[in-house]
């Protein structure tokens, strides 16, 4: 049951020591990209500009629906959860461990790769740095690996909620649209292929992880039914709290309105 994981992690390790054996082949994708006295100039391309603004928002929006529906099922708990929990919160745990804890969280801040708009090869004041290597150019630099590409990765896994007969269909569609946004990156200069390809398998690897952990290991603590129980126990007792703290407040309300003479409303 674990073969999906240690084939994500076998493909990522793979990707890596390609691209990492091979650096030549982040510089010619690059290349493609870039004009001599110009830089890259799709960055200037407002089209372009408006799509990477839309996958943006469609990354942001799935997680916030998910937060939405489980607060909903906190603050009426007697309900039913608009959303199944388990895949909900699946999703949750991936979109939170991947683009923001892996990704926006150690790789970028601490590996310092030089964007391809930075390096000397396409008039940056950097040299070019392998991917999984350390650069020494200090945090500024925020190549690998890329968040954006990691963000719409995320939606990769949606298709194993949907009918079987849906998911090829759906998730060519959604795959498609994470190429379009990598290479939209690239095409900015903003990152190179291994920075956007190796973000995906991460993001991949993370989700084999979590499935096993959620629909494998945790088949029956995790299930929709011991997660909706779990969610409608701890909206009772949220709901418990806040009329305790509502019975507190006017209790003080009442004493302050008692030493002063004033009416309590």
């Amino acid at each position: 049951m674990r073969r999906p994981l240690l084939l994500a992690v076998g493909v990522t390790a793979a990707l890596s020591a390609v691209f990492w054996l091979l650096p030549g082949i982040d510089r010619a994708v690059a290349r493609l990209f870039y004009v001599p006295g110009q830089g890259f100039p799709a960055a200037g391309i407002a089209l372009l500009r408006d799509f990477r603004g839309f996958a943006s928002n469609v990354s942001l929006a799935l997680p916030l629906l998910l937060v939405l529906s489980l607060g909903l099922k906190l603050a009426w708990p007697s309900k039913p959860s608009l959303c199944p929990p388990r895949p909900a919160l699946f999703m949750l745990a991936l979109f939170l461990g991947g683009p923001v804890v892996l990704v926006n969280g150690l790789l970028k801040p601490f590996w310092g790769r030089p964007r391809p708009v930075n390096v000397a090869e396409f008039g940056g004041p950097w040299p070019f740095q392998e991917a999984w290597v350390i650069g020494a150019q200090g945090l500024a630099n925020h190549s690998f690996a890329s968040g954006e590409a990691a963000a719409t990765a995320c939606l990769l896994p949606l298709v194993l909620f949907l009918p079987r007969p849906w998911r090829w269909q759906v998730g060519a569609l959604l795959a498609g649209f994470v190429a379009l946004v990598g290479l939209n990156r690239m095409a900015f200069g903003a990152h190179f292929l291994s920075d956007v390809v190796i973000s995906i398998a991460l993001m991949l690897v993370l989700a084999a992880g979590l499935h096993h952990l959620f629909f494998v290991r945790g088949r029956d603590t995790l299930s929709d039914a011991a997660l909706e129980a779990r969610l409608t126990a701890l909206g009772g007792r949220m709901a418990a709290g806040r009329a305790a703290l509502r019975r507190r407040l006017a209790a003080v309300r009442a004493a302050i309105s008692g030493l002063f003479g004033t009416p309590a409303r």
